[in-house]
């Protein structure tokens, strides 16, 4: 299962060269995700989410523009509903849902939030190894102010939720514990300030497999260092044996994860 995880490495470097410890703080999980029982249970696409219009990919403009009329149209709701009014400014055009399915790409089409049966049928059909691509189309309801003419054109946004397990893989100990070892394990045996400052690019991918062990590991983005590319990777694949993940009816199952060492590197 593809599971997103966001480490966020803020390196606080102070005097010269590398005599200082490089610290960082591990956050966990920064994308959307959704267990793969409850794809069976969603109706709607927010179902898949409920940070669907906060997450969505769109261009910065656009999201202050979205904001703005969000307000405008749902003043005491903004406040009190973070995540909600985004349907009392928006007018869908279309919804495309898409994953790879044992192998094969896979992709069905709404008109609305209202998920097809062909939606339905493609999210139910999916396995604890995908990620759910979502791609909207819509424009602003009829909605004009003053200063503003009225906005017809369609905007498009996308979003990627992880399906992962109904309990996830555990690294012993916890998120706490993994940071130890990778403080131990990486940061600690930099020994360059350039080192620091190269692996904030490196991103690492790897499975726990049925039985909880490490395997697969793979750089999906380099540092742009050998050394310490290869200092991810040995410690990576020697980690201890994780917990692993389990589906609904408590069965073991594999699970991919994906590290990012730099702030914002997440997928």
């Amino acid at each position: 299962m593809k599971t997103n995880i966001l480490i966020l490495l803020l390196l606080l470097l102070s005097g010269t060269g590398f005599s200082q410890k490089a610290m960082y703080e591990y956050t966990g999980r920064n994308t959307p995700f959704v267990k793969k029982e409850k794809l069976k249970e969603a109706r709607t696409i927010s179902d898949l989410t409920p940070e669907l219009w906060q997450k969505i990919a769109i261009p910065y403009k656009e999201r202050e523009e979205l904001e703005r009329r969000r307000k405008t149209e749902y003043s005491l709701g903004y406040l009190l509903y973070p995540q909600g009014g985004y349907n009392a400014v928006v007018e869908y055009v279309s919804i495309e849902i898409s994953a790879f399915s044992k192998g094969k790409l896979v992709s069905a089409q709404s008109k609305d939030e209202q998920l097809t049966e062909a939606q339905k049928n493609m999210l139910s059909s999916l396995e604890s190894d995908a990620d759910i691509n979502i791609k909207i189309k819509f424009k602003y309801k009829n909605y004009v102010d003053e200063n503003r003419d009225v906005d017809l054109a369609i905007k498009e946004g996308n979003l990627t939720v992880a399906v992962i397990p109904e309990t996830e893989a555990q690294y012993p100990g916890g998120f706490k514990q993994l940071t130890t070892y990778l403080t131990e394990a990486v940061f600690k045996k930099l020994t360059e300030q350039s080192a620091a400052h190269n692996i904030a690019y490196a991103t690492v991918k790897f499975t726990v497999n049925e039985q909880g062990h490490v395997a697969n590991a793979y750089l999906l983005q380099t540092s742009g260092d050998y050394a310490t590319d290869k200092l991810i990777l040995d410690a990576i694949t020697k980690m201890p044996a994780w917990k692993p993940a389990k589906n609904a009816k408590g069965v073991s199952v594999k699970q991919e994860f994906s590290i990012p060492f730099g702030e914002g590197g997440g997928c």
